[in-house]
């Protein structure tokens, strides 16, 4: 009992709260392509999986010279909401943001330490609405010298012991919005989420990349592309 208690209390569920929903601190103002995400708002696949990078600012924090914060976006519900046993997907991380910066909601990466650069919302086909959450933590004592991450592998990590691990307590500002997989004339998705034995790219008009292939990045992102990208994260580059 004392350990679910002490479980409780890290999560902010003695509270009542739900660390992936928006129940944390200000709204967040996010801005995904043209879509706003307000709390548990459904984006359409086709903004949140093709989007550069969302705008995920914390308008309502005091800004002041010494604040800094982290920002972190997981995906509770991987592989599906009903089977999360791949949960978290790390899908954005950021430390060492001024109070400015996070005013604005983008991350230069030679501003701030990006510890996992932005990866699209990938719901596996046929797994239903994934919850997409942004959450931002206040950095106690000023700057952190974060260790690196392994950003090969996203699946599986926990916000709640990163959190613990540099005693940022609860969060002071989260957001969330909804997406689920669709195909799109992009064609940039492969169907069959995590199961890539027999990957299809789900646009079959040969106007979109008639010479697709299907690529791995790692066990919940894969990608259909005409060439292998040239980043040695994916699979391709390590064989």
């Amino acid at each position: 009992m004392a350990r679910l208690t002490l479980l409780a209390l890290s999560l902010g569920l003695a509270a009542g709260k739900d660390l992936y929903s928006c129940d944390y601190g200000y709204d967040l103002e996010v801005t995904i392509g043209e879509e706003k995400a307000a709390c548990g708002a459904e984006i359409p696949y086709s903004s949140a999986h093709y989007i550069a990078s969302p705008v995920i600012a914390a308008g309502e924090l005091p800004v002041d010279d010494d604040s800094l914060y982290v920002m972190a976006m997981v995906d509770p519900d991987a592989p599906s909401a009903d089977d999360p046993s791949m949960a978290e997907v790390r899908h954005y991380l950021v430390g060492n943001i001024n109070s400015t910066i996070m005013a604005s909601g983008r991350f230069d990466a030679n501003l701030v330490d990006e510890l996992t650069p932005f990866k699209n919302p990938s719901p596996p086909e046929g797994s239903g609405y994934h919850r997409y959450t942004q959450l931002v933590y206040k950095q106690p004592a000023g700057k952190i010298e974060f260790e690196p991450l392994d950003n090969s592998v996203i699946i599986g990590w926990s916000v709640a012991d990163f959190a613990a691990q540099y005693g940022l307590g609860d969060p002071v500002a989260s957001q969330m919005f909804t997406t689920q997989y669709e195909c799109s004339e992009y064609n940039t998705q492969c169907g069959g989420g995590v199961n890539a034995e027999a990957p299809i790219c789900c646009n079959q008009n040969p106007s979109y990349y008639p010479d697709a292939q299907c690529f791995k990045q790692n066990d919940y992102y894969y990608q259909c592309l005409e060439t292998c990208p040239d980043e040695d994260n994916w699979d391709c580059n390590n064989k």
